[in-house]
């Protein structure tokens, strides 16, 4: 099944498709998290193994586990779960900081919002809402833990160089990945603008396409009503000469069924003229022939030549007395406009027998 243009595709499902700009980039922001979280890790393994704290640093090795597993999916194109085994990595570390540091009042509290609002630009609406809760039971489990003596929570001493370390990488963290993740959803608002300014243009192209073809609706209908008044004409001519050619044949008169059948082959042309002229206009749209100054007497009088046959058909005197001035016309059109004149004036005159 092929693809939609993008033009034809909702506005929300192309955001919703690419919701940060392009995914590229997005990866980009998740490795560098994972990264520095990895970093995070292998720092504090350091400390706990200089503290003589083996067993801490053991706990700690664990969670480098997920994160290199993050890594692994990232690097294969997934970007969602990656991006919550971080989250929840992140805030079990920061509550097993806080569990064996200050409790409550540890440095690396700060980290809980930084995850839901680095979570909160990539991940959906539902996992948002369990990264809370599971943040909510981990500050939980700092207040209530301390309270029912759980755990021991280290005394809040006035110097702690660590805090520093912590706190400045959570914020450097933090900072470049919304900076980042910021950028992509400039790139999205861009991508929508410019989706919109093509479905705009293609919006406009229709409706010139749709006036032109109502256009060509009309002269196809006036085409139609031209060629079926036209070809009339010689058909009348031919049939209204045949009846004379029987007519004079039976009655002998070799004379006068010779001019019949001039009149008759005379039409005929006419017929194929018209025909070939018809063909042309079908091929151009609109047939034109250079104007020129013409006396109108000769333009009338080939359109009276021309509905000879339906004027001797009819019985029907036409007069032209008149001196006509020069005009400035296609020659083809003037005399079939003034032969139609003629034609439609012999169909509805009644019982008249003369134009004058």
């Amino acid at each position: 099944m092929n693809e939609k243009p993008a033009y034809e595709e909702p506005i929300s499902m192309i955001l919703r498709r690419r919701p940060h700009g392009n995914k590229e980039g997005i990866a980009r922001t998740l490795r560098w998290v994972a990264i520095s979280a990895l970093f995070i890790f292998l720092t504090l393994i350091v400390f706990e193994i200089l503290s003589n704290k083996y067993t801490e640093a053991l706990v700690i090795s664990i969670g480098i586990l997920p994160i290199l597993f993050s890594i692994l999916l990232i690097r294969q194109g997934t970007i969602s779960l990656p991006s919550a085994i971080l989250a929840v990595t992140m805030i079990l570390l920061v509550t097993y900081l806080g569990t064996f540091g200050q409790g409550l009042y540890d440095v690396g509290v700060i980290g809980f919002p930084v995850v839901l609002i680095v979570a909160g630009l990539i991940l959906r609406d539902k996992v948002i809402s369990y990264l809370t809760a599971l943040i909510i039971l981990a500050l939980g489990w700092l207040v209530f833990g301390d309270v029912f003596g759980f755990y021991e929570p280290e005394a809040i001493v006035n110097k702690q160089t660590e805090d520093f370390f912590f706190a400045a990488v959570i914020i450097l963290v933090a900072g470049n990945a919304v900076r980042l993740l910021v950028e992509n959803i400039h790139q999205s608002l861009a991508l929508a603008e410019q989706e919109i300014a093509t479905r705009e243009k293609v919006e406009k192209e229709r409706e010139e396409l749709i006036r032109q073809l109502r256009l060509k609706n009309q002269e196809l209908d006036r085409f139609a009503i031209t060629v079926s008044h036209d070809l009339k004409t010689p058909l009348i001519t031919i049939a209204g000469f045949l009846g004379y050619l029987e007519k004079d044949s039976r009655a002998g008169d070799t004379e006068r069924v010779g001019k019949n059948i001039a009149q008759i082959n005379e039409a005929a042309k006419k017929m194929g003229k018209l025909v070939d002229e018809i063909l042309d206009l079908s091929r151009v749209g609109r047939l034109m022939n250079p104007p020129a100054n013409i006396p109108f007497d000769e333009i009338a009088r080939e359109a009276l030549e021309a509905a000879e046959g339906l004027l001797k058909t009819r019985q029907v005197e036409v007069r032209m007395d008149a001196i006509f001035p020069f005009v400035h016309a296609d020659r083809v059109r003037a005399v079939q406009v003034v032969q139609n004149l003629v034609t439609n004036a012999v169909k509805f005159m009644g019982g008249a027998r003369k134009i004058h």
